[in-house]
């Protein structure tokens, strides 16, 4: 780190086990926690059992899902307010907000509880509604990682915000040389990052993929959710041979395949407050074309590179992908969604905070 941190007591709210679930919000409290090496972070979260351990620099404390969650979680608070005294709470997880005994300092929002109960057609959105509020009404400050996500949150204008966007857990892990050539006289590998449910539209990459059946363009679909068998048996019934889903990889072999292609594919209908996969692509030095939907036009390179969801609208991106001269898009990464200057944000946030 290149900024001067106060040593903190940070308590992260989540929802699941650093070790079971890599990526998520999780990866995103476990790079907030870098702001604060020099300072004692703690994690809570849901799992099967109650038990502490240790994960990186952050004491883990699970509980147990069940109806006394609650409490433990309020003795577990208490226990460590009575040691720490001064503790920030910076929770990801609106229940535990909803339920702790003291307030949030910092709410993190990646997409409002309203706005998906709405978009997902859930039963009784109104419910959801009266949680969310509640919720900033037990928060003390509220982060947001996009305009976007702020602007369809029921916040009241008197709950002091900031906008702080995400970045990439890779960018530490890799070192590769600012280029990027399209030959098109070559194969055109295109490579997806999504979780396999119903807002990414899989279905319509699938169907691109038919179009195109008969060309040198490939697809390849890197990640697992509740839909990913039915897609892949979909593709293997209909012997698609230019399109393949590889399931979850771990972040060596995802770094391969984010290195490997030649352009990155982000399609969505709903719920995507920032959009991840976007300034992978480009810390990557990669091309990238996403659905015109969300939080996307707010973090893409150009409004150029964006999409309708429609299988003639994607095509034609995709052509003139091809015949785009060489632009430096990881420079564009650096400048604006890089650890370092994601790292100085928040520890602005935090300092301000505590």
């Amino acid at each position: 780190m290149t900024f001067n941190s106060i040593p903190k007591n940070i308590l992260y709210l989540g929802n699941n086990n650093f070790k079971k679930h890599k990526r998520g919000v999780e990866n995103v409290i476990l790079f907030q926690s870098k702001s604060n090496i020099a300072g004692n972070c703690y994690y809570i979260f849901w799992d099967n059992i109650t038990s502490v351990s240790h994960y990186e620099n952050i004491l883990c404390i699970s509980i147990k899902k069940n109806i006394f969650w609650p409490i433990i979680l309020n003795l577990v608070l208490f226990k460590l307010k009575f040691k720490k005294n001064k503790i920030l709470i910076h929770s990801h997880n609106p229940l535990m907000t909803l339920f702790s005994f003291f307030k949030t300092n910092l709410f993190s929002v990646h997409d409002p509880l309203h706005y998906l109960a709405k978009s997902n057609s859930y039963k009784f959105p109104l419910f959801y509604r009266i949680i969310e509020m509640i919720v900033y009404r037990r928060t003390v400050n509220v982060h947001f990682i996009s305009n976007y996500s702020k602007s369809v949150s029921l916040l009241p204008s008197k709950i002091p915000n900031k906008v702080i966007y995400n970045t990439s857990f890779l960018e530490s892990r890799i070192n590769i040389p600012i280029d990027l050539n399209f030959n098109s006289n070559q194969n055109l590998n295109i490579l997806v990052v999504r979780s396999i449910e119903e807002r990414a539209r899989i279905d319509l990459i699938i169907e691109i993929a038919k179009y195109l059946k008969n060309t040198e363009i490939y697809f390849t679909i890197v990640g697992t959710g509740p839909l990913y068998n039915h897609f892949k048996d979909y593709i293997k019934e209909n012997r698609l041979n230019n399109i393949k889903m590889i399931g979850y990889v771990n972040d060596i072999n995802l770094i391969n395949h984010y290195k490997s292609c030649d352009l990155v594919l982000v399609p969505a209908e709903y719920g995507e407050g920032f959009g991840l996969p976007i300034i992978e692509g480009y810390l990557f030095n990669k091309p990238v074309i996403a659905s015109n939907k969300c939080a996307i036009p707010e973090i893409i390179f150009s409004l150029n590179n964006l999409f309708e969801n429609n299988p003639e609208s994607v095509i034609s991106k995709i052509n003139e992908i091809k015949k785009q001269k060489k632009v430096n898009f990881r420079e564009y990464y650096l400048n604006n969604f890089s650890n370092n200057i994601i790292l100085q944000q928040l520890d602005s946030l935090y300092n301000n905070i505590y």
